[in-house]
């Protein structure tokens, strides 16, 4: 991965195996891996057999904390937000990769922005609850609501 703000996200089950068989390339200033691993079948019977002492640890605390991951679908979010953006479906794909590993200042300086070109609704407010709940459920904007309505506007 290349670029100032590259990130990398990985969300892995207890039961899931690291796959190592391959080779992911990103270039950019703002690339964004995410992946999410949920009980893969495992592909190499070998290591299975032979799980360390540090794997076995893991795996206790991340089932003793229950910390699993339920990965959110972009097609359930795109949905969501394509009423809040009069039903363009480009618009809404550009939004979320535009916001994708963005700091929650510009997040919501965006939002101003295409509500003032008329490419996000105003009807309802929907900028200031909806929007904010749908992208703070898909872990797209984790600041609270009150920061939200204090800098959309």
């Amino acid at each position: 991965m290349t670029g100032k703000n590259a990130q990398y996200f990985e969300h892995r089950a207890a039961d899931a195996k690291p796959d190592n068989d391959r080779e992911i390339r990103m270039e950019g200033d703002e690339a964004v891996y995410r992946e999410y691993a949920y009980g893969q079948a495992n592909h190499n019977s070998q290591q299975d057999d032979s799980v360390n002492e540090k794997d076995a640890e893991d795996i206790k605390l991340l089932t003793s904390k229950l910390e699993r991951f339920e990965p959110v679908k972009e097609s359930e979010i795109l949905e969501k937000l394509k009423p809040i953006f009069y039903n363009n479906e480009t618009d809404v794909k550009l939004f979320l990769k535009e916001i994708a590993g963005m700091p929650s200042n510009d997040i919501t300086d965006l939002v101003n922005r295409w509500v003032q070109e008329k490419r996000i609704s105003d009807y309802g407010y929907s900028r200031k609850g909806t929007l904010w709940s749908i992208l703070n459920n898909a872990g797209l904007y984790k600041k609270t609501k009150q920061n939200w309505n204090r800098r959309v506007y």
